[in-house]
């Protein structure tokens, strides 16, 4: 549903409209501005609640809980005030080198891996967490790691990953 949707705003315009009739009938001393700011303040929360807000595309999580599954490369993945994961252990690697960002920004994420694709992970924190796949973490600092073989004539897997006041966790497949 859209935020601004014909549910959402009919029912904005019918509080305002009662709000105007029973201030106009019953002469109340009510300040509207004010009244009509918390009620669409109040409306917003239970849409919210109720509708979700948040959205999820083949590269982002935003606001919601969720899954990528990803086949194809993508250059970036972002979960952003989300839990979610980032599936790449179906990635075909061919004898090329494939660079992909993850970043979590105040969230909660995971990135899966398979344990038979050389990858290598650029670990970078700030005010946040990343937990590598030997269960080693990076927090307010950056760290290389290997899965593999990562050697530049074969194919392999470059991953920048940056956790940014969130936890990104790194799994393989195995585990």
């Amino acid at each position: 549903m859209r935020l601004f949707g014909g549910v959402f705003m009919g029912i904005i315009f019918l509080t305002v409209g009662i709000i105007l009739l029973l201030n106009s009938f019953f002469n109340f001393n009510i300040n509207i501005f004010k009244l009509i700011v918390g009620i669409v303040i109040v409306l917003f929360g239970v849409f919210i609640l109720f509708n979700g807000f948040g959205f999820q595309d083949s590269r982002n999580i935003v606001f919601r809980e969720g899954i990528i599954r990803v086949s194809e490369v993508q250059d970036e993945y972002n979960i952003i005030f989300a839990s979610g994961t980032v599936d790449l252990s179906k990635v075909k690697i061919e004898d090329e080198m494939k660079k992909i960002e993850v970043n979590t920004i105040f969230a909660d994420g995971k990135v899966i891996l398979n344990p038979d694709i050389p990858t290598l992970i650029k670990a970078s924190s700030a005010f946040g967490e990343l937990e590598l796949p030997d269960k080693s973490s990076v927090i307010f600092s950056s760290k290389e790691y290997k899965i593999g073989n990562v050697n530049v004539n074969q194919g392999y897997l470059e991953i920048e990953a940056n956790a940014v006041f969130g936890k990104l966790k790194f799994i393989t497949t195995s585990q």
